[in-house]
């Protein structure tokens, strides 16, 4: 445990063998992929319910932070096709809180998301407080000019909730590892899987001189 596999999520979910309390991840957006909101609409979910069809954690809860998009004068409903696919996958939605990113104005994007909480039944959630709270207000920064990250505030109200200290957290979509840097700081292992190259180096170069003056290490 405790590794950021370079490769395709559905890789890491369908020829290792690994084993995870607990998923937390924001899916990549359309033209991350090549795709074209309303256009590429059944292709974009078509390959996200494929992937969210392999995840098996223990705890049975998946967590997804999912920022609708703006786009031809339309508001795309990301959260809302997710949410249809899990239901399609047997998971209810166990929590909807809302992420500020930023008061400010954007004419392409939300400036908040939506941080949904998906569980089937036996699923293990301890209420916590800090996760009782219905709107999260994190600034959201970028990190040496990638901007596809969450604070690791925010990742921490999750996992604080989710799980205890020891379990698992998988993120197939861990980009430059916040979602592992959070787990090292508090006494969480990890898996990630990051198909980009020059991000996967990123993150694991962050991770590593992080460890160095973590308490966890």
């Amino acid at each position: 445990m405790n590794e950021i596999f370079h490769e395709d999520c559905l890789d890491t979910l369908t020829k290792r063998d690994i084993k995870y309390d607990y998923v937390l991840f924001s899916p990549p957006d359309y033209d991350e992929l090549g795709y074209v909101p309303i256009q590429d609409d059944k292709k974009y979910y078509d390959w996200q319910e494929k992937v969210y069809s392999k995840l098996k954690p223990k705890n049975k809860v998946v967590t997804i932070v999912v920022s609708n998009r703006r786009f031809q004068r339309k508001t795309i409903p990301k959260h809302q096709f997710v949410t249809d696919i899990m239901k399609n996958l047997g998971y209810d939605l166990l929590a909807e809180k809302v992420w500020k990113k930023s008061p400010l104005i954007n004419l392409y994007r939300y400036n908040y998301a939506f941080v949904l909480s998906y569980g089937k039944k036996g699923y293990k959630s301890k209420n916590t407080r800090l996760f009782k709270y219905d709107t999260w207000c994190h600034p959201h920064k970028s990190y040496m000019g990638y901007s596809y990250n969450f604070p690791g505030e925010m990742i921490y109200r999750c996992i604080d909730n989710y799980t205890d200290e020891g379990d698992v957290v998988y993120d197939p979509f861990i980009g430059i590892g916040t979602t592992a840097v959070c787990c090292v700081e508090n006494g969480r292992n990890y898996y990630g899987s990051e198909i980009d190259k020059e991000v996967c180096k990123l993150g694991k170069k962050r991770l590593t001189n992080y460890k160095k003056i973590s308490k966890f290490i």
